[in-house]
């Protein structure tokens, strides 16, 4: 009995010492958290007790064109915040400054009844919130924050704030992108430079650290430090500003002759690989863009478009400005000679599929020089085929196809070519003269500076120069690979320039100078087959004289006519007619 009672109280003193035991061990544990796991996180908990820490904000650097014109700089704008309760009546209140926000703020008449239901319904979150101070808006111009003070509310106010200022409008848009608040609130940079040099552009932040009593008031003789913040560095393009200027303007009087969906055009030097002007149409202005939630409906459609720089991140069907990669190829294997002949006796098939000319018209025993001038699809696929697939897909990435060109701007894409082992024969007939392949309009021009420049392929730049205080980092232009031999380089320049002069493209041709050059007329697959009336319209060249500029303009689905002849032709002539005289370049032809 004795022995049970004794088992029964061993039980408990250990029952309790365990139980003391865990609660001792919880309590170490809760230290080892505090003291050192969580040591840095309440050390600022207690100098936030005695200590003010206040950012002081770095001025993003500026953007300017290679001409020395700022694209990008900062200005002063103003933050509006509220004070809920110094708020009398506040639903009094919510209606006029939404109404009043909508007001300055909508882009179009039709956006402000949604704007103003946006900021209704953020007022109210705020003043339900309980909070003493909150942001409502950011980027309020000066003429606005006039107005906004004239509806005499109390209970809103202004603080100064920097903000993006694009002096030429939306002149180079997409090559420039825009700043935006990220998820936390701060500013950001977001697509071209402004989102691939954000960490060079947005600087440092500084901060003052000053002493404060119990009420949180600065204590005037007490502790102060300051560090200056570090302003951003500045980027110095390669983009001459009157050449984007001419471009932007030919582009968009382009589009809208032809009622094109949209337009890409690209000039670039061919030697160096510097993008001189780089356009699209549709366009945005980069200082008026809106916030994720405020964006309507109809905004969002819309600014998806805008926003997209197409010339680097739409893939496209080339279409038959691919044959000169293709005989670029067969040159410089020596498969094949200027004059070396094919038949052109009717469609051929390849493994049960029939390829045909773009016209339907056959024209019997042909030579290369005939091909280009034609743009013949049944001899691009024969000479497809002198080369073959391997051959073939070596090229295409010498040229730069199927990866990324390493332009310094967001959203390049890749185009997409499939690996030759799976290419049957009718796939290799395709790809020949553009078809069963994608790429962007800066792949394309990259091949054709890489014939223009003695056959090698250049990395494209944008950014020539990133200064910081005195110092100045220069970009070097950078030689990715050969491409073709320079003697192979020479002969398509000839062959070039003959499918110009001796092609569709001649009824179009500047009088006294050589053009060497491609058209391409890609027609766009619609659920699987190939529309004739929907095409991607294209021309790409250079002149052989000067090679003082390379240029590709591109056409989405022209509704005046489907061919690049009659489209993307004479918008390409009529800006490297200005181009001529702007840089005065001499007729090379009496």
């Amino acid at each position: 009995m004795r022995k049970t009672i004794r088992v029964i109280e061993n039980l408990r003193i250990n029952i309790l010492l365990g139980f003391f035991l865990c609660i001792c061990a919880v309590l170490v544990i809760r230290l080892f958290s505090i003291q050192v796991l969580g040591h840095e996180e309440y050390k600022k908990m207690a100098q936030d007790q005695y200590w003010n820490l206040r950012n002081l904000p770095a001025k993003r650097g500026d953007i300017l064109s290679k001409d020395g014109f700022i694209l990008a700089t900062t200005q002063s704008h103003y933050l509006l915040f509220l004070e809920p309760q110094k708020v009398i009546d506040k639903t009094k209140f919510s209606q006029l400054l939404s109404k009043k926000l909508a007001e300055l703020l909508a882009k179009k008449s039709e956006e402000e009844s949604e704007l103003e239901t946006f900021y209704s319904g953020r007022i109210t979150e705020i003043f339900d919130s309980n909070l003493i101070w909150a942001i409502l808006e950011h980027n309020i111009t000066p003429p606005d924050k006039i107005a906004l003070e004239n509806i005499g509310l109390e209970g809103m106010g202004f603080e100064e704030e920097p903000v993006r200022y694009y002096p030429e409008g939306s002149l180079a848009a997409h090559v420039l992108g825009f700043v935006g608040s990220n998820e936390k609130g701060d500013k950001q940079g977001y697509y071209g430079i402004e989102g691939q040099f954000d960490g060079d552009l947005r600087g440092k932040p500084g901060r003052i650290i000053e002493e404060k009593d119990a009420f949180g008031a600065p204590i005037l003789v007490g502790g102060y430090t300051k560090v200056d913040p570090i302003n951003g560095r500045t980027i110095v393009t390669t983009i001459d500003r009157s050449v984007q200027y001419l471009v932007e303007k030919k582009l968009e009087e382009g589009v809208k002759k032809y009622d094109s969906v949209s337009g890409s055009v690209i000039v670039m030097d061919p030697q160096t690989g510097e993008v001189i002007a780089m356009a699209n149409f549709p366009n945005f202005d980069p200082a008026n863009f809106l916030d994720e939630a405020r964006q309507t409906t109809e905004s969002k459609n819309r600014l998806s478009v805008e926003r997209k720089n197409l010339a680097i991140s739409e893939t496209y069907e080339p279409g038959s400005v691919l044959k000169g990669v293709t005989v670029s190829a067969a040159i410089d294997l020596k498969r094949v000679t200027p004059t070396t002949t094919f038949e052109d006796n009717g469609p051929v098939n390849y493994s049960g599929h029939f390829i045909n000319n773009w016209d339907g018209k056959h024209y019997g025993t042909q030579t290369i020089i005939q091909l280009l001038q034609k743009s013949n699809n049944i001899g691009a696929a024969w000479v497809g085929h002198q080369v073959g697939s391997k051959d073939l897909s070596k090229y295409l990435y010498n040229f730069g196809l199927g990866s990324k060109e390493g332009i310094d701007l967001e959203g390049e894409d890749t185009g997409i070519i499939r690996d030759y082992k799976t290419w049957t024969d009718i796939d290799l007939a395709n790809i020949s003269f553009g078809q069963g392949i994608s790429a962007t309009p800066l792949q394309v021009l990259c091949a054709f500076n890489a014939i223009a420049n003695g056959g090698v392929l250049m990395q494209p730049k944008i950014v020539a120069q990133i200064i910081e205080q005195n110092k100045v980092i220069k970009i070097p232009d950078k030689a990715v690979r050969k491409a073709i031999s320079k003697e192979s380089s020479d002969t398509m320049i000839d062959l070039l320039s003959q499918a110009v002069s001796g092609g569709e493209s001649k009824y179009f041709n500047l009088k006294n100078y050589t053009i060497a050059g491609k058209t391409g007329t890609a027609q766009i697959p619609i659920n699987g087959v190939y529309d004739a009336t929907k095409t991607n319209a294209s021309f790409v060249g250079f002149l052989p004289a000067s090679k003082k500029f390379s240029m590709i303009v591109r056409l989405d689905r022209p509704e005046s006519s489907s061919y690049a002849a009659e489209t993307a032709v004479p918008l390409w002539m009529g800006i490297a007619d200005e181009l001529i005289k702007y840089y005065g370049i001499p007729p090379d032809i009496n």
